[in-house]
């Protein structure tokens, strides 16, 4: 599945249970504060993203869901830094801080991680996720 128009499609998003709980079981961390990334190889032929804001930190929606549109927007702008023909990732970003970054922190701070996974990658260091069911 290419994705050449810089979309964040469904089939891009994480939502298997059992497979969210494999990463977090498994996964290799990057902590990169506020952020807290788990990766796993996958073996769907893109990448998957889960991104979750604690309720614990941020009480209000409206500023759980800001924090995630910052994330997922800067996620979308830079997805080509993993893009790779034949290895694919499952990403989960958990967002530990308690302040609101402003959208050039947070892309920042994802830029860096996705390089960081890049890196993993490539050194071919990090778990693979088992086939679904």
């Amino acid at each position: 599945m290419e994705n050449v128009s810089g979309r964040f499609v469904k089939a891009e998003r994480l939502s298997s249970k059992n497979i969210i709980q494999e990463i977090f079981d498994k996964g290799s961390v990057i902590y990169a504060h506020p952020l807290k990334v788990y990766y796993m190889i996958n073996d769907s032929p893109y990448n998957r993203v889960l991104i979750t804001v604690p309720k614990r930190n941020h009480k209000k929606a409206v500023d759980r869901n800001l924090i995630k549109r910052r994330i997922r927007e800067t996620y979308r702008l830079n997805k080509g830094l993993i893009s790779n023909k034949d290895t694919f990732v499952d990403i989960i970003v958990v967002y530990i801080g308690t302040e609101i970054l402003e959208f050039k922190q947070i892309s920042n701070k994802i830029n860096n991680v996705l390089a960081k996974i890049k890196k993993s990658i490539l050194a071919g260091n990090i778990p693979a996720v088992p086939a679904a069911d």
